[in-house]
C-alpha cells in the first residue's frame, strides 16, 4: 500500500547510463531510446520531457497521420509528475536508501510504487504534483542511480531547485490533444520487474483488435527499455495477425504469387519457411528446458516461438534490430554475469533470471493465444485461454528454474586432480594442475561466445576447483593466509600460497 502522498518524495526518472540506443543510431532530444521497430507502426521510448512528447509524435504524424488513432501507452506502475518540464516518480521515502539484500530470495526488488489501477495512478500523480506546491518555491529531489548491484549505488543525497512549474501528463496529454486530437493516450500499468500480468496481454489486444495493421502506438516506461520492449513485442504479435487478415482480403484483387511472395516477405518465419543458416546456439535461441517443454507438449508452440523470437531480434539491438534490448538473449547474458558473481549476489540475479524466462514463456503462450483465437476475433481472453490451459501455469510456475545454476568439474576429472596434489612432491605437479584445471574451465563454458563473461566464468570455476581438490593440510594453510574458502579467495592467490607451503618441521 502506497504511503499517504504528503510522505512521497520526489526522484529523477532520468539516470546517467539511460540511453542505450547503439552508436550511430537516430536521437531524439528529450526522448530517451526513441525507436521504431522495423516493420511496424510501433515505437518506444522513456519518458520524455515535456518538448519530447511532440518530437516523438513528429515522425509518427508524417508516416501515419491518414489513421484514425494514435494511441501512446504509458506502462507505468509507477506515479509520474513533471517538475520544472522534467519527468519526476513519487517515492515511497523508507525505499530511498534502500539497497537490495542479495541474500533475500524473496525480497520486492522494485523500488517503484506499484498503483495496479490506472485512475487510481492518475489520482496520486494530480495529488502528488499538489503536495509538490504546497512544499514552496525549494524544490526537493532525489536522483535516481542506475545500478542493481549495491556497488553500484552511491549515497543517495537530496538535492534542492527552484521551482518554476508543475504539471501532470493527463494535463500534457490534454495540450497535446488539442493539437493531435487523434490522439488516445492510455494507461496499461506493467511490473518493472516481472513478466506482464496476463490482464496486460488483454489491455493491448483490446486496444488494437478492432484498428488497422498500420495504426500506430507509442509504448513509453521509465527508460524505454524492458517495459517498452515486451509491449512492443505483444503488440508486434497482434499486428502481424491484422497484416495476415489484410493480405487475405486482397486475394483475388491481385494475383496468388505476387500475394504469396509479399506474405512471406512480410510475415515469413526463419526456420519454418525461410531457410537461415542460424550462428548463435542454443542458449542464445532461447532453448532452456522449460521452453523445450512446452514445444514438447504443444504441436503448435514451434512456429509460436518462431514468430516471438523473429518478433524479439526486429526489437533488439542492431545488427538485428532498432532496439536497447534482446529479451531472449539478455537472458544468458545475465547467466553469465550470475556464473561470475559473488555466492551472495547469485540470489538475486537467480530470480531476474527465472523472471526473465518466464516473460519469454508468456510470449511464446501468448503468440500460441494470438495465432487461434485471434482469426475468430479474440472471443475468448488471453486470461480465459490460460484458464481453459492451466496447465501452462504450472509448466511455468515449476519450470522457470529448470537452468543449469551451477557449473561443476566431473567428480573424475576432479580425482586425478586431487591425486596429484596429494602427492609429496605436489609442487612439482603445479603447472599440470594449472594447466589442467583451466583446459576442463574451457571445456565447461564452450558453448559461450568469447569476451570477458567467457574468461570470467573460466577463472571463477578454476578458483573453486582448485579450492576443492586440495588435501586438508593445504586448505588449513590457504585458509589462513587467504580467509574463509568460502568465500571463494581468487585462484592465483590460492596457487601462490599453495606454491609457498612448506610442511612442519
Amino acid at each position: 500500500m502506497a504511503p499517504p502522498v504528503a510522505e512521497l518524495k520526489a526522484m529523477t526518472d532520468a539516470f546517467d547510463g539511460i540511453d542505450r540506443l547503439a552508436e550511430g543510431a537516430p536521437r531524439t532530444d528529450g526522448a530517451p531510446n526513441f525507436r521504431r521497430m522495423p516493420g511496424f507502426p510501433l515505437f518506444g521510448t522513456g519518458q520524455t520531457t515535456i518538448e519530447g512528447f511532440e518530437k516523438c509524435l513528429e515522425p509518427v504524424i508524417k508516416k501515419y497521420g491518414d489513421e484514425k488513432h494514435i494511441f501512446w501507452v504509458n506502462l507505468r506502475q509507477e506515479p509520474v509528475v513533471y517538475v520544472n518540464n522534467k519527468p519526476f516518480t513519487a517515492r515511497d521515502p523508507k525505499n530511498l536508501q534502500i539497497q537490495i539484500d542479495s541474500k533475500d530470495p524473496n525480497q520486492d526488488v522494485n523500488f517503484h510504487l506499484e498503483i495496479n489501477n490506472p485512475e487510481e495512478c492518475s489520482a496520486m500523480e494530480t495529488d502528488f504534483a499538489e503536495e509538490i506546491r504546497k512544499r514552496g518555491e525549494d524544490f526537493k529531489y532525489y536522483k535516481d542511480q542506475f545500478g542493481e548491484h549495491p556497488e553500484e549505488r552511491a549515497t543517495n543525497e537530496e538535492l534542492t531547485e527552484k521551482l518554476t512549474g508543475v504539471t501532470t501528463i493527463n494535463e500534457i496529454y490534454a495540450a497535446i490533444k488539442d493539437k493531435v486530437p487523434k490522439l488516445e493516450p492510455i494507461r496499461i500499468p506493467m511490473n518493472q520487474e516481472n513478466s506482464p500480468a496476463e490482464e496486460n496481454f488483454d489491455q493491448i489486444v483490446a486496444m488494437l483488435k478492432d484498428t488497422t495493421a498500420s495504426c500506430p502506438v507509442i509504448f513509453n516506461c521509465q527508460a524505454g527499455i524492458s517495459r517498452t520492449t515486451t509491449a512492443i513485442v505483444i503488440a508486434g504479435l497482434v499486428k502481424e495477425l491484422q497484416l495476415t487478415r489484410e493480405l487475405d482480403r486482397m486475394r483475388g484483387i491481385v494475383p496468388d504469387d505476387i500475394l504469396d511472395a509479399l506474405k512471406k516477405k512480410k510475415l515469413g518465419l526463419p526456420g519454418i519457411d525461410i531457410e537461415v543458416q542460424e550462428d548463435r546456439n542454443a542458449m542464445q535461441m532461447g532453448e532452456f528446458e522449460v521452453i523445450k517443454e512446452l514445444l514438447a507438449a504443444f504441436p503448435n508452440a514451434k512456429v509460436a516461438k518462431a514468430q516471438v523470437d523473429k518478433l524479439i531480434d526486429l526489437a533488439a539491438p542492431p545488427p538485428r534490430g532498432t532496439g536497447v534490448e534482446n529479451i531472449r538473449e539478455c537472458i544468458i547474458e545475465s547467466k553469465m554475469t550470475f556464473d561470475v558473481s559473488s555466492d551472495d549476489w547469485q540470489t538475486y540475479l537467480k530470480n531476474k533470471i527465472m523472471n526473465n524466462i518466464e516473460r519469454y514463456f508468456y510470449l511464446i503462450v501468448f503468440a500460441m493465444y494470438v495465432r487461434e483465437v485471434g482469426p475468430k476475433g479474440f472471443p475468448q481472453t488471453f486470461k480465459q485461454f490460460m484458464d481453459a490451459n492451466s496447465n501452462l501455469r504450472d509448466m511455468i510456475a515449476e519450470g522457470r528454474g529448470k537452468l543449469e545454476w551451477e557449473r561443476k568439474i566431473p567428480d573424475e576429472k576432479l580425482e586425478e586432480l586431487k591425486t596429484l596434489l596429494s602427492a609429496a612432491d605436489f609442487k612439482e605437479n603445479m603447472g599440470k594442475i594449472i594447466k589442467r584445471i583451466y583446459e576442463l574451465s574451457w571445456d565447461m563454458f564452450g558453448d559461450l561466445p568469447r569476451g570477458h563473461h567467457k574468461n570470467n566464468s573460466m577463472h571463477k570455476l578454476a578458483s573453486k576447483t582448485m579450492i576443492e581438490i586440495l588435501p586438508a593440510n593445504l586448505a588449513a594453510f590457504v585458509e589462513k593466509k587467504c580467509g574463509s574458502l568460502a568465500g571463494t579467495p581468487d585462484f592465483f592467490d590460492v596457487i601462490g600460497q599453495v606454491s609457498w607451503y612448506e610442511p612442519e618441521a
